[in-house]
């Protein structure tokens, strides 16, 4: 009797000293959070330690916008473009149609107006360089005005550069059109005089008047479609750049040995370098938001709240691409060379520079399969159209099955090559 009731005191023992099933989950999942903050400080500590990632944290959002944000048309047109006048007429019609013209332009100063004695003088100057195109006025202009008859002349533009071409067509038509109204109100008040009427030219000239309303209150541009896909583009390269920095580079110095031999799981190690490259990305979302307020004039019309959970959506549907372009390569170089290859067409193919309506309709089913086409959809709508998380709930979805699908793709192998 003795002994089967001291077996039954050491069972009880030990079943106090070991907790329940329940409990020893419980006690895993906070093993593993710890564990998985201890590595997210590491490596942010090695951020902290190394002055040129440091530097690039801050001055590689900062160059992307500012290269972006100038270089890329803003909406506004070009000043001073260089134009020649040939008047081939010098008639008083031909005469007043320059005076018109300096003085419309005399408002705008989009063009900057050089007489030529020549069409073969004008046109050497475009083949130069000198101008972006050319006004040429045939002679018998101021008979066919005289004549009621519609005075043609020329514009003759190089179109090498389409944007300057695009640009010159624009004014072009905008100033004649102008011309045209100015000509048509002195015609009309002209009838009205010989008829003893009163006549009111803009209401005979212009019977339909438009009155347009756009969604963005205010003056916007091409930076307001541009800023949002490029916040989130930013975010996007940081974090799949910084992924083989931050595994592939510890397994080339052997400290992710060290690593994997302490007494920590390997989700720990998965979830901690996650969360250190989320905190990168949030720390480069605050500088890129900010730079494109003060610098841009960009504002945002939505929650900022509801805009950085889409930017840490974003990263969360990145990750899992990146961990596995790292469990399929054997060193730092040839996972950045996988990285970098499937990085470069998500940047031209998601709509962050060019809508992606206007690309072919292959481009367009390519660019249905790219997180980064739903993340810089959501990030547009929050930010310059007031949209609330109803509004942009298939896009949550999108981008959190899209990060549970890589991320339960990316984490098998990424054990699996922590054992090879």
């Amino acid at each position: 009797m003795i002994r089967p009731l001291k077996n039954q005191l050491t069972l009880i023992m030990a079943m106090d000293q070991h907790p329940k099933r329940g409990e020893g989950d419980i006690m895993d999942f906070i093993k593993i959070l710890k564990d998985s903050y201890h590595v997210m400080a590491k490596d942010m500590l090695e951020l902290k330690r190394n002055r040129m990632s440091l530097a690039a944290l801050f001055m590689m959002p900062l160059l992307f916008l500012v290269m972006f944000g100038f270089i890329f048309p803003s909406g506004s047109t070009q000043q001073n473009m260089p134009m020649g006048l040939v008047n081939l007429d010098q008639g008083q019609g031909s005469n007043e149609f320059v005076a018109q013209l300096e003085a419309m332009n005399k408002n705008t100063s989009y063009m900057q107006f050089q007489n030529y004695s020549s069409v073969d003088d004008a046109k050497t100057a475009i083949n130069k360089g000198k101008l972006y195109g050319v006004f040429i006025i045939p002679p018998g202009f101021s008979e066919n005005l005289t004549n009621g008859q519609s005075a043609d002349f020329t514009v003759y533009i190089d179109n090498s550069n389409p944007q300057i071409s695009m640009q010159i067509q624009q004014v072009l038509s905008s100033t004649v059109s102008g011309m045209n109204n100015m000509k048509a109100e002195a015609n009309v008040v002209g009838i009205g005089k010989a008829t003893n009427l009163s006549v009111n030219p803009q209401a005979m000239i212009f019977p339909y008047i438009p009155s347009i309303q756009t969604t963005i209150p205010g003056q916007t541009n091409y930076f307001n479609f541009l800023a949002p896909g490029l916040m989130i583009m930013i975010v996007m390269m940081s974090v799949m750049t910084g992924i083989p920095e931050a595994i592939s580079k510890e397994k080339e110095m052997g400290t992710f040995d060290g690593m994997l031999s302490a007494p920590i799981s390997q989700l720990s190690v998965i979830i901690g370098k996650t969360a250190a490259l989320c905190t990168r990305g949030l720390i480069q979302c605050v500088i890129i938001l900010a730079i494109a307020i003060v610098l841009f004039g960009v504002t945002i019309q939505g929650s900022i709240l509801l805009a950085f959970f889409m930017l840490l959506l974003g990263i969360f549907s990145f990750i899992g691409i990146g961990i596995m372009a790292i469990s399929m390569s054997g060193d730092q170089a040839s996972s950045t060379m996988i990285v970098n290859l499937l990085m470069f067409p998500m940047m031209f193919l998601g709509g962050i520079f060019y809508p992606i309506q206007q690309m072919p309709w292959f481009m367009q089913a390519i660019s249905q399969v790219i997180p980064l086409t739903y993340a810089a959809d959501a990030m547009r709508k929050i930010m310059l159209l007031n949209a609330g998380v109803g509004d942009v709930m298939n896009q949550i979805i999108i981008l959190v099955a899209f990060g549970v699908v890589t991320m339960a793709i990316a984490v098998p192998l990424f054990r699996k090559s922590m054992t090879r």
